[in-house]
């Protein structure tokens, strides 16, 4: 998992070259703060998958807690950094929103290019 989590930041990377070239510093700038905040996003969740393979329990209860807490703050982390940087750092929004889809379509690919759990 954290090769595909490489592979997703070296493709947020050069889709931010690419925009930089394409459209100037501006868009590039706010297509890489989408990607990295979408490289935050899976970051959390990798960090509870590590978490999760060495505090091991069998209480079904307790699982889905942890998992409703966890989609909670990704879901909060995710939407405080994209407020931040629409209306904190006034990023343009178009590149911004597009710099996190191309993130996390970035994680997908690498994922099913790996083939990995």
């Amino acid at each position: 998992m954290l090769l595909a989590y490489a592979l997703q930041g070296a493709l947020v990377a050069t889709a931010a070259i690419l925009a930089w070239r394409w459209q100037g510093p501006e868009f590039s700038w706010a297509a890489l703060y989408g990607g990295v905040t979408a490289l935050a996003n899976i970051g959390m969740l990798l960090h509870r998958w590590f978490r999760g393979r060495h505090a091991y329990h069998s209480d079904v209860g307790r699982h889905l807690r942890q998992f409703h807490r966890s989609s909670l703050e990704r879901f909060f982390v995710v939407g405080i950094l994209l407020a931040t940087g629409l209306a904190g750092l006034r990023l343009e929004p178009l590149p911004l929103l597009l710099g996190f889809i191309v993130g996390q379509f970035a994680w997908m690919f690498a994922m099913l290019a790996l083939k990995t759990d």
